[in-house]
């Protein structure tokens, strides 16, 4: 799981694939990967309405 803040009207890409090195953001590392391997990873585009601070997990995540 990770913690992170949202800052109001910013938008954000989180990672959904478990190849971003920006943990749980996404460097897009799922483009190169889709292409070779026929897959269709995308990141979860959030954009906050107002600033908070989530937690938030992914089964695909590789949490060090």
């Amino acid at each position: 799981m990770a913690k992170i803040k949202l800052h109001k009207d910013r938008k954000y890409s989180i990672y959904s694939c478990g190849l971003s090195k920006l943990l749980p953001f996404c460097d897009n590392e799922h483009r190169p990967y889709n292409e070779k391997n026929g897959t269709t990873y995308k990141s979860v585009k959030i954009t906050a309405s107002e600033t908070i601070e989530i937690d938030i997990n992914s089964s695909n995540w590789k949490i060090k």
